[in-house]
């Protein structure tokens, strides 16, 4: 960190304080989720910083609300320092292979439909990819304008009939 600019020392650590405010506010421990900060390469002098948010300990319910936790983190950096905008922040969320996640197996792919009432629909049986329907014919118009003059007119001058332009 010694290169960085002391602007950048400063919001990092403003990070790590913002973070474990907002964790021990929801009483989450702050062993769960930790943070690795750096500057973003590609911003160069514009002063935005990445934020790995680190999960040391799995638990289904912090990642269920992870967008949330994240919401508030950036408005409690706001707290910390009002000049601070929301663009100049980067998060991105990091597993360490020993955080404890469950290896679950990523369920088929009917599972991911969602019925009318916001439940899951869980496939018995593994899912088909759908046939293609033949091509039926066009739809009817939406709206019957009356043919135009210039809708018969031999000349193309790369205009659709329905855009005005100035006559030369």
């Amino acid at each position: 960190m010694g290169s960085l600019p002391k602007k950048a020392d400063i919001r990092i650590e403003m990070i790590r304080l913002a973070l474990k405010s907002v964790l021990r506010r929801y009483g989450i421990p702050i062993q769960w989720i930790g943070a690795e900060i750096a500057p973003l390469a590609s911003s160069g002098d514009t002063g935005i910083l990445l934020t790995q948010l680190v999960v040391r300990q799995w638990h289904d319910e912090v990642m269920r609300f992870a967008p949330e936790l994240q919401n508030q983190l950036s408005t409690e950096i706001q707290f910390f320092d009002s000049t601070a905008k929301p663009e100049d922040f980067q998060f991105v969320w990091k597993f360490m292979p020993d955080c404890g996640y469950t290896n679950e197996k990523i369920p088929e792919p009917g599972s991911w439909a969602i019925a009318k009432d916001s439940t899951p629909v869980v496939a018995a049986v593994p899912v088909k990819p759908a046939i293609a329907e033949p091509a039926t014919a066009a739809p009817a118009a939406k709206f019957e304008l009356p043919k135009s003059k210039l809708d018969d007119a031999d000349h193309d001058d790369g205009f659709a009939a329905t855009q005005i332009f100035e006559q030369k």
